[in-house]
């Protein structure tokens, strides 16, 4: 009489069993990396559709400044002509990456930018938005605040994500204010820092840890699309940097609620 089968025994396996279990394994690995690059191209491709809108919305509230203006000069007219030019040149450089699959916040460490020189670009092309909303924009750059080690566009990019997101938060608010400063990081000068602060209700501790995530918003389907901080997060990191929701906003010249800090390296390009 046989002897009844050791349940703790190992399963006995054969050449073809284990060709087998190699195959599926291969094939589940095969899945999952097919998965991973399209999870990873989904992720582009939305990214690259959140920022096709940011130059679309200048171009739009820049031709809306012009046709709300009774009289313009000519002067005014060639300055808001060139800046449609240059978002045109955004949008095509956008598409452009598109077409590569590349992603923009690889080169974000390429370049030198002047942080006041892109200030008053951005700032010129929310114009409209501060007129329409009503909010008060005050902004403080220390006279010594050194180049830094991006180039325009990234800084651009970042900034238009972060005032366009304190505008958002101040909206219907009364006395609404943004505030931005911008001076050598006090605790590390080899890091500038740029600070954009707004006394809208403040962001609920909740959600404050997810806040950087791909594709969560606050704002709601129609108003938001979850990538505008999560993108300029990646960005300053690419070049280096850093972006952070700040847990106390510190001391500002208006009452301030929320603040992010973006530090990113000093430019050593003369």
């Amino acid at each position: 009489m046989s002897s009844p089968p050791d349940p703790t025994a190992p399963p006995t396996t054969t050449p073809e069993t284990d060709a087998a279990e190699a195959s599926e394994i291969r094939r589940l690995r095969d899945l999952l990396a097919a998965a991973g690059r399209l999870a990873e191209f989904g992720r582009f491709a939305a990214q690259q559709i959140h920022e096709l809108r940011q130059p679309l919305f200048a171009i739009k509230g820049l031709a809306q400044l012009l046709l709300e203006k009774d009289r313009v000069e000519l002067d005014e007219v060639h300055d808001f002509a060139r800046h449609i030019v240059e978002q045109s040149e955004r949008l095509t450089g956008l598409v452009a990456n598109l077409r590569q699959l590349s992603v923009p916040a690889r080169s974000a460490g390429k370049g030198r930018t002047e942080v006041g020189d892109a200030l008053v670009r951005v700032t010129s092309l929310l114009e409209f938005r501060l007129r329409k909303a009503g909010v008060t924009l005050r902004t403080q750059i220390a006279p010594d605040v050194p180049a830094v080690a991006t180039t325009p566009h990234a800084l651009e990019q970042i900034l238009i994500n972060l005032l366009g997101n304190a505008l958002d938060a101040v909206s219907g608010a009364a006395g609404p204010i943004v505030q931005l400063r911008a001076r050598v990081l006090p605790e590390n000068p080899r890091f500038t820092s740029i600070e954009v602060a707004d006394n809208g209700p403040g962001i609920a501790k909740a959600v404050r840890s997810r806040l950087f995530e791909s594709f969560f918003t606050t704002k709601g389907e129609e108003q938001g699309t979850g990538l505008g901080l999560a993108v300029s997060r990646e960005i300053a990191r690419g070049a280096g940097g850093e972006l952070a929701l700040l847990d106390e906003p510190g001391g500002w010249s208006e009452p301030a609620v929320t603040v992010f800090r973006l530090t990113l390296p000093v430019s050593q390009e003369l």
